[in-house]
C-alpha cells in the first residue's frame, strides 16, 4: 500500500515540474526514490510539493547510512536534470563548437551502470560483492564482502585474499579452493553489487567536483555525470591523474569522429579527470559537410580540419578556397588556396582561423537547354555534333499541338561576357530533312525556345497554380483560399511588368492601383475549386492586398529572370505565351547593348498575329520577322508593307534620320525581294482596303429572314431590308428601332455632361439664399438613378420614306448595328403624372385630351403646359406655347406615348428636370419596344 502511494506521488511531483519539463524517464525516477530523505525534502520544496508523511521523516542513522549508501552522483545528475528543462536557444549551426551537444542534448539516456555485466579483467576491491553459488553433493548460495583486508570468508574453508585479483583470476582461485576442501561440490562465481570509488573532475566541466561512482566507470561516463565540458573546455585535451601521474590522454575526437574508445580508461578510487582549457579552434564554413567550430590542436593541417568537417560537399569548389587568418598586428588577412595542390592541404592552423570553402556555380557546362512548347523542356547533355533534330526528334513525341512549327530560336552565348546572338530556325524543316540549313548544329550552353502558335498557351493552369503559391508564401495568405483555375494571375503579373518605366516614376501608386483592379477582378471572380472549397471573405481580402501591393508582379519578375534556368520553371514554360516566352531574352538584349553598340531588337505591327519586339536573328529579314510575330492575318495586304529604319543621327537637328521602304510583302514571303533588318528596324503591315468581311448589323422582327448580315461600305439600309427579303405584312413600320454604337457613346458622354451639369445646379442651388426645395440626399439620389440610365443609341428613321425609294431618307449602315421591326401596335400609351397610366386602342379623332381623359385625368403634380408625345419612331412632338390647339387628332398614330412630367416648378427650381424625365421615358420606351419581341 506505501509503495503505491509512492509511486502515485512520484508521477504527481514530475508532473509539477514547469510546463517546458520534459516527461520524466524511468531512470530519473530511480534517481529520486534512491536519494535520501533530506535531499527528497529538499527538491520538493524547490519545486513547491509537500512530501507525505513517511517519505522524508527517517531518522538521522537511517539518513547516514542512505548517504554512504547513495552515490554522490546520482545528486548531481538529478540536479543537472533539472536545469536540463531550460529550451537551449537556436543558433546557427556552423557557429557552434562540434562535440559540445554531445552533452547538451535536452533529455540525458544516460545511467549509472549498477547491473551491468563485468568483463573478466574488472579489479577487484574492498566493498565489491561476490556471488558463490555452490552445487553437487551440497547446494548452497553465499554473497562474499571483500573486506577493507582485501579478503573475502569462503564458508567451510576460511578467507582468502583476492583484492587486487581480476576478477577471472579470483574466480578461478576460489573455485579451486572450494574443489581441494569440499569433495563432491562444484562452485560458479560473478559478481554481485560493485563498489562504489571517489573520483575528482577538475578543469573546464560544467560541474567540477568530487563524485561517488560505480567502480566501473570510464572517463566518459565520469563526463556525463559532470555535465560535460564547459565552453572553454577542451575536448581534445582531458587527462586521467593517478597518485600524481598522469595515467592517461583522452581525446574525445578520437570517439567521436572515428569511435575509437581505446583511451576511454576505467577509473580507480581516488583518481582526477582533469579538463584542460581549449587550446585553439577555427571555424569551417561554406560547402562542407559538418560546418562548425573545431578544436584544432598543434600542427594539424586543413586536410585533417577537412576530415573533421566529413569533408567537402559534393558541390563545393576546392580551387578557390578562403582562409582568414590573424596576422601579426592582430588584423585578419586573407587567403586563397587551391585545395587541389596538396602543399595547401597541408598547411598547419592557427587559433582564430576561419575557412571557407566556396560552391561551384549551379550552372552547367556541357548542357543544351530547351524551352517552351516541348513535352519535356528542361536540360539536356549535350554532345559533340547534336543538332536540333537529335533534341527534337517528332511532331508528335516531343512537341505540342499548339506548337509553332515556323519559328524557333537557338540563343548562343559569343563571349565570355555572358552576351548572346540569336538564330531562327524552322522547326518543321530541321524535323522533316536532317540535311536542312534550319537543322542547326548546336552548341554547348545553346538554349532552344519552342513558341506556342500565335499567342496561345498550354497548361495555363499549373503557372497560376505556382504563383499562387508564391503569393501564399509572400504574403502568408490562409491556405484554405482557393479560386478558379481559370483565373490568369500570370497575365495580371506580367501585364505589370509591361507597364513604361516613366509611367510608374510619374505615379507611384499607378501600378498599386492598378494592381489593385486586377487583383478586384480576380477576386470578383473567384469560384469553387475541385475540390468545393469557397473562397472566404477574410481570403478574398488577403488575396486582394497581395495584387494591390505589387507582390504579384514582383513574384513574376523573379520567374521571367529564372524562367531559361531554374528546372522547375522549365518544366512550366509551356504555360506562357509567345510574348511572354521573349520576354527574358528580350531584356537581355536590351542589357547587353553597350555604348556604341546597337540594340539587336526589332518590332513589327499591324495586320500580323503577334505584333510587337522581336530578336533580331542573325541574317535575318522580313519573312523572318513575320515568321516571328505569327503570320500575317486575313485581312494582310501583301501587295505593300513598309519598313521604317533610322539611318543616322543629325547632329543639326538634335535627331534621327528615318527612312521608309516600301516592301513588296508577297514576294518578300515567296523568298524573292527580301530585305535584310537591322536593329530597331519596324515593320508596318497594312491591311487590305475596306477589309471589313467581319463587319455585320442585325436585323430582328418582322423580316422574313431575320438574321445577322455581313455588311460593306457604303452599303444602305434599303439594300440589307432588301437582303433580308423585305418587311413582312405585320411590320410596324412607324415603330422601327435602329441603334448603333457610336450615337451610344455620344449618348454616353452627353449623359456624363448633363450628370455634371446637375451637381453643379445642385450645388449653386444648396449656396443660394433661397436654397432647394428639394433636399440634397433627393438629388444626389436622381443622379445615381442617371447614372445607372443605359444609353440606347438610337437614331430616327423615316421608314415608311426609305421603303418609297427616297434617297435622302436611307442611311449608310455601320458595324454592330441593330435594326429591329416591331409587330404591327394600335394602341396609345399614357405615362407620368397622371392619375392611371395605361394603354389603350388607337382609335382615330381622339386628341391628347381624350387620352389624358382616358387615363383619369392629370395629377396635382402634373405639369400640363409641357406635355409632350414620343412618336413610335422615336421622334418627340413638344406642344406649342398657345396651348394643345397644335397637336390635332391626326398627329396621334398607333404606337404613339403621351408623356405627362412632373411639374419642375412644384418640386423644386431645377430647371433640368424636364430634360431628365424625356432621358428617361425615351430610353425606357425604346428599351421596351426591342425587349417585347
Amino acid at each position: 500500500m506505501l509503495k503505491g502511494l509512492k509511486a502515485c506521488f512520484i508521477a504527481a511531483f514530475f508532473t509539477a515540474l514547469p510546463v517546458c519539463a520534459v516527461t520524466p524517464s524511468p531512470a530519473m525516477i530511480a534517481q529520486f526514490q534512491k536519494l535520501p530523505p533530506a535531499e527528497q525534502q529538499r527538491l520538493a520544496k524547490q519545486y513547491g510539493v509537500t512530501l507525505p508523511a513517511g517519505m522524508g521523516g527517517a531518522s538521522k542513522n537511517q539518513q547516514a547510512e542512505s548517504e554512504v549508501l547513495v552515490p554522490q552522483q546520482q545528486k548531481v545528475a538529478f540536479d543537472e536534470m533539472a536545469l536540463a528543462q531550460v529550451e537551449p536557444k537556436e543558433s546557427d549551426p556552423s557557429k557552434q563548437r562540434f562535440g559540445l551537444n554531445m552533452f547538451n542534448s535536452q533529455v540525458s539516456t544516460f545511467a549509472p551502470v549498477d547491473n551491468g555485466p563485468v568483463p573478466d579483467n574488472y579489479r577487484l576491491g574492498p566493498d565489491d560483492i561476490i556471488l558463490l553459488q555452490l552445487f553437487g553433493k551440497q547446494s548452497a548460495e553465499h554473497e562474499l564482502l571483500i573486506s577493507r583486508t582485501g579478503e573475502v570468508n569462503l564458508p567451510e574453508i576460511g578467507p582468502l585474499t583476492v583484492s587486487g585479483l581480476s576478477l577471472k583470476q579470483a574466480s578461478a582461485l576460489i573455485i579451486s579452493r572450494v574443489k581441494e576442501a569440499m569433495i563432491g561440490v562444484d562452485a560458479t562465481v560473478s559478481m554481485g553489487k560493485l563498489r562504489t570509488i571517489n573520483v575528482m573532475v577538475a578543469g573546464e566541466a560544467k560541474t567540477p567536483g568530487m563524485y561517488a561512482v560505480s567502480a566501473m566507470t570510464t572517463v566518459t561516463q565520469t563526463l556525463y555525470v559532470a555535465g560535460g565540458v564547459s565552453d572553454i573546455g577542451s575536448l581534445r585535451d582531458i587527462q586521467v591523474k593517478r597518485a600524481g601521474q598522469t595515467v592517461g590522454h583522452f581525446d574525445l575526437y578520437n570517439l567521436l569522429l572515428r569511435g575509437d574508445s581505446s583511451a576511454d580508461v576505467q577509473l580507480q578510487h581516488g583518481d582526477v579527470v582533469f579538463i584542460a582549457p581549449m587550446s585553439a579552434s577555427v571555424e569551417v564554413a561554406g560547402a562542407v559537410k559538418r560546418p562548425a567550430l573545431y578544436e584544432v590542436k598543434s600542427g594539424e593541417t586543413i586536410d585533417q580540419l577537412l576530415a573533421m568537417a566529413g569533408g567537402a560537399s559534393a558541390g563545393a569548389y576546392p580551387q578557390s578556397v578562403v582562409l582568414e587568418r590573424f596576422n601579426s598586428y592582430n588584423l585578419r588577412d586573407l587567403l586563397n588556396l587551391d585545395l587541389t595542390n596538396k602543399v595547401n592541404r597541408q598547411m598547419a592552423l592557427r587559433d582564430g582561423d576561419v575557412l571557407r570553402l566556396p560552391e561551384t556555380s549551379p550552372r552547367i557546362e556541357n548542357v543544351v537547354t530547351i524551352a517552351g512548347a516541348a513535352v519535356r523542356p528542361g536540360h539536356y547533355s549535350w554532345q559533340q555534333g547534336m543538332k536540333v533534330n537529335d533534341l527534337i526528334k517528332s511532331f508528335w513525341a516531343d512537341l505540342h499541338m499548339t506548337a509553332d512549327l515556323d519559328y524557333a530560336l537557338v540563343v548562343r552565348e559569343i563571349n565570355k561576357a555572358g552576351d548572346v546572338k540569336v538564330l531562327q530556325f524552322s522547326l518543321a524543316n530541321s524535323i522533316n530533312d536532317a540535311n536542312s540549313s534550319d537543322n542547326l548544329l548546336l552548341k554547348p550552353r545553346d538554349l532552344v525556345l519552342v513558341f506556342n502558335h500565335a499567342n496561345e498557351f498550354t497548361h495555363r493552369d499549373a503557372i497560376n497554380a505556382y504563383l499562387r503559391e508564391k503569393l501564399i508564401e509572400r504574403n502568408s495568405l490562409n491556405e484554405d483560399m482557393r479560386w478558379a483555375g481559370t483565373e490568369d494571375l500570370s497575365t495580371v503579373g506580367f501585364n505589370n511588368l509591361l507597364l513604361d518605366a516613366n509611367q510608374q516614376k510619374q505615379s507611384a501608386n499607378a501600378a498599386g492601383k492598378s494592381g489593385s483592379i486586377a487583383g478586384q477582378s480576380i477576386v470578383d471572380r473567384a469560384q469553387a475549386d475541385s475540390s468545393g472549397a469557397q473562397l472566404t471573405e477574410g481570403g478574398r481580402t488577403q488575396l486582394r492586398e497581395a495584387v494591390s501591393q505589387n507582390a504579384l508582379p514582383e513574384i513574376m519578375s523573379d520567374v521571367m529572370k529564372r524562367l531559361y534556368h531554374d528546372k522547375e520553371l522549365l518544366a512550366l514554360s509551356a504555360s506562357f505565351n509567345r510574348t511572354e516566352l521573349l520576354y527574358p531574352l528580350l531584356a537581355k538584349l536590351k542589357a547587353q547593348s553597350r555604348s556604341g553598340q546597337t540594340v539587336n531588337v526589332v518590332r513589327v505591327g499591324g495586320e500580323v498575329r503577334v505584333p510587337g519586339e522581336y530578336p533580331l536573328a542573325e541574317n535575318a529579314k522580313v519573312k523572318q520577322l513575320v515568321s516571328a510575330a505569327g503570320g500575317v492575318t486575313d485581312a494582310a495586304y501583301l501587295g505593300r508593307a513598309e519598313l521604317t529604319r533610322a539611318v543616322s543621327v543629325d547632329a543639326h537637328s538634335n535627331g534621327v534620320q528615318v527612312e521608309n521602304i516600301a516592301v513588296d510583302l508577297q514576294g518578300a514571303l515567296a523568298g524573292s525581294n527580301d530585305i535584310a533588318l537591322q536593329s530597331r528596324d519596324r515593320l508596318n503591315v497594312f491591311p487590305i482596303p475596306d477589309w471589313n468581311i467581319d463587319n455585320t448589323i442585325e436585323i430582328r422582327g418582322e423580316v422574313k429572314f431575320p438574321g445577322r448580315y455581313t455588311i460593306q461600305r457604303g452599303e444602305m439600309l434599303s439594300d440589307i431590308i432588301a437582303r433580308a427579303g423585305g418587311l413582312s405584312r405585320n411590320a410596324f413600320t412607324q415603330g422601327v428601332v435602329y441603334t448603333r454604337e457610336s450615337v451610344k457613346e455620344r449618348e454616353r458622354l452627353q449623359l456624363k455632361k448633363l450628370i455634371e451639369q446637375l451637381r453643379a445646379d445642385i450645388a449653386s442651388k444648396s449656396l443660394s439664399e433661397q436654397g432647394m426645395t428639394t433636399s440634397p440626399q433627393d438629388a444626389l439620389l436622381m443622379i445615381g438613378q442617371i447614372e445607372n440610365q443605359p444609353p440606347v443609341g438610337r437614331l430616327v428613321l423615316d421608314m415608311p420614306a426609305i421603303l418609297a425609294g427616297e434617297p435622302e431618307a436611307d442611311i449608310q449602315v455601320e458595324n454592330g448595328d441593330l435594326f429591329y421591326i416591331p409587330r404591327m401596335d394600335s394602341t396609345v400609351s399614357i405615362v407620368g403624372e397622371v392619375q392611371h397610366a395605361s394603354s389603350h386602342r388607337y382609335k382615330a379623332g381622339l386628341t391628347v385630351d381624350d387620352y389624358l381623359a382616358l387615363a383619369g385625368g392629370l395629377r396635382k403634380r402634373a405639369d400640363s403646359e409641357r406635355v409632350y408625345v414620343i412618336k413610335a419612331n422615336g421622334s418627340v412632338v413638344i406642344p406649342q406655347q398657345n396651348g394643345w390647339f397644335a397637336v390635332k387628332s391626326e398627329t396621334l398614330e398607333p404606337g404613339d406615348t403621351i408623356i405627362v412630367p412632373v411639374d419642375t416648378e412644384y418640386k423644386d427650381s431645377l430647371s433640368i428636370w424636364t430634360a431628365v424625365t424625356q432621358i428617361f421615358f425615351q430610353s425606357a420606351v425604346a428599351i421596351a419596344a426591342i425587349n417585347s419581341f
